[in-house]
């Protein structure tokens, strides 16, 4: 007898036809004894189990994480534009100012630096380029620190 007609017999769906070769069996094979006393008591514990059901959309959700996991994630890259533009407005200023300067004492090569150190004497001046400096410093750290971890803690937590 096969041990797929022992289960059904333990769960009470067997034919009458396999029903009666087991009883014969009982009757006539020890060893069969033997085993159908094993898948019985078996039979017993697995019903004593408690079986914890999942929701109706289990397979949906867990499908959904696999494919959102699978799927290829495009890094974007980013733009070192907005530094070539500070980089050429600072130089297309640094020049500017070399021509006002010339120009208005032409005969002598004589450069004036006075108003460009009043301007860097500036408290207003000193005050806002530390506060950009300090936001880069901060865009920086953010960047380089912050995101990556926050992003490595998102990631491994989330599944």
């Amino acid at each position: 007898m096969k041990d797929e007609e022992i289960f059904d017999i333990l769960d009470g769906i067997a034919s009458e036809e396999t029903i009666i070769r087991h009883q014969n069996l009982l009757l006539s094979d020890e060893a069969y004894r033997s085993l159908f006393q094993e898948y019985a008591e078996t039979h017993a514990l697995l019903e004593a189990i408690p079986v914890e059901k999942t929701a109706v959309n289990f397979t949906d959700k867990l499908m959904d994480k696999w494919e959102l996991a699978q799927a290829e994630v495009l890094e974007r890259k980013t733009s070192k534009l907005p530094f070539y533009f500070l980089i050429g407005a600072g130089i297309v200023l640094i020049l500017s100012l070399m021509m006002v300067f010339s120009l208005s004492s032409p005969s002598t090569m004589k450069v004036n630096l006075n108003p460009v150190l009043n301007i860097l004497q500036n408290k207003f001046f000193i005050n806002g380029l530390l506060t950009i400096n300090t936001l880069v410093l901060l865009k920086f750290i953010d960047k380089k620190f912050l995101k990556p971890y926050f992003e490595k803690r998102f990631h491994v937590g989330s599944f």
